[in-house]
């Protein structure tokens, strides 16, 4: 078999739980990470013949995807803002969304040290830090800047301190807390404080895919419809005791709850994300 053949046969395994191209997209992802190909050697070199140990070794992944086990848990990682985060059970694989608040924050971190802070005073604190991607990416972006993130989970904080993320000349600061209870003593004001904390609500949970309910944590995605509020009353709660007075909040939000997150902060702007739902608060 060429590696055409199996990219083909695995995208028909898979389309039994994905959209055509979305399952295209995961077996050619899931061969090319297997074989350690890229993206052009796929295209230019898919009638090589594989391997029976690089089938073996296919057939193992394989068979993981069908079970519905998300891409990224299979890899073993995940690709965020440029760098490779380690993921697996016990913590939230991070989206697409994740990554363009993180893009809109760091412009907003990078015009203000560009023009007042040295990095050295500038502090940021990520709550449910979960893999720590937030943490890593400013950590990795801003050379000097002192990074924080925070989880309640021991399984997302091992994984976020296990992190090897070559591009991180200084490595963020981890620490256990309950969000929803007041920040613990010793803490640094903040310059910057980010969050993509657990909104989406229970009555949503059956419009979601078996391959997020069946592996990722509930934890880190749902709260309780009567409370969708919870998480973003901890960040200001903490907020007004760290951040700064001309510090920033961002947060990821529920698309149906931006309007009632955005009424808990005085001054804060509802951000769209790129298919145009109103995904993200801004407190400046």
């Amino acid at each position: 078999m060429v590696v055409d053949e199996y990219i083909s046969a695995l995208r028909r395994r898979l389309e039994t739980l994905y959209p055509a191209e979305e399952a295209r997209a995961i077996a050619f992802r899931a061969v090319g990470s297997a074989l350690s190909w890229d993206e052009s050697r796929i295209y230019s070199h898919g009638d090589t013949a594989l391997t029976g140990e690089q089938i073996a070794k296919l057939d193992v992944m394989a068979d993981d995807l069908e079970k519905g086990r998300p891409l990224q848990y299979v890899l073993g990682f995940t690709e965020f803002a440029g760098l490779r985060i380690k993921v697996k059970e016990g913590c939230l694989i991070p989206r697409p969304e994740t990554e363009q608040m993180y893009g809109l924050a760091a412009d907003e971190v990078d015009k203000i040290l560009s023009r007042e802070d040295s990095p050295e005073s500038y502090n940021i604190l990520d709550m449910c830090t979960g893999s720590g991607c937030l943490a890593y990416a400013f950590a990795s972006e801003f050379s000097g800047v002192q990074v924080y993130g925070c989880d309640i989970s021991d399984e997302a904080l091992a994984i976020a301190c296990k992190q090897r993320v070559k591009e991180c000349p200084s490595r963020p600061v981890f620490f256990k807390a309950d969000v929803l209870e007041n920040p613990p003593q010793g803490l640094p004001e903040f310059n910057l404080i980010i969050s993509n904390p657990p909104y989406i609500l229970r009555k949503e949970k059956s419009a979601m895919r078996p391959n997020v309910l069946n592996y990722e944590p509930e934890s880190a995605l749902f709260v309780e419809d009567d409370n969708p509020l919870v998480f973003y009353k901890a960040i200001k709660n903490w907020a007004d005791t760290l951040l700064s007075e001309r510090g920033m909040i961002w947060m990821e939000v529920n698309e149906n709850l931006a309007g009632e997150v955005a009424a808990l902060f005085k001054g804060a702007q509802i951000i769209k994300d790129f298919n145009d739902r109103d995904r993200f608060v801004y407190v400046k």
